[in-house]
């Protein structure tokens, strides 16, 4: 499923704001809320990103941490932090469903996003 149902639309505009918001608030290059299958939700990133392939990419990377832990025996919330040259990719997963990819630079204020991060995963659950 790419989009979200019909029930959840009157959401989508709030989710939207909050991922604004935190984009703005984190000085974050792009956020982005999707489905464990690639399935996009929600992104806030610029026009010449191809999210569709980025968030398949991330969904695969999340699904082989999730396997690594479930191989040793952790049974917690997964995060993955990929760094590149000059950009950091932070995946979270949210539920057994989604999960929130964060693109954060140099500039990015980390201690905010941390700070916020699992009250914002709560907002982003209800909303959606």
């Amino acid at each position: 499923m790419n989009s979200m149902n019909h029930s959840n639309l009157q959401h989508f505009g709030e989710l939207s704001l909050l991922l604004n918001e935190l984009k703005n608030k984190g000085n974050l290059d792009g956020a982005i809320f999707a489905y464990r299958d690639g399935g996009l939700i929600i992104e806030n990133l610029g026009n010449d990103f191809k999210s569709k392939e980025f968030v398949s990419m991330c969904a695969s990377v999340l699904e082989s941490a999730v396997g690594i832990g479930e191989a040793i025996g952790n049974q917690e919330i997964i995060k993955v932090i990929a760094e590149l040259e000059d950009k950091t990719i932070l995946i979270f997963e949210c539920d057994n469903n989604t999960f929130l990819i964060l693109i954060i630079n140099r500039e990015s204020k980390v201690s905010y996003i941390l700070s916020k991060l699992e009250g914002i995963i709560q907002k982003i659950i209800k909303m959606y």
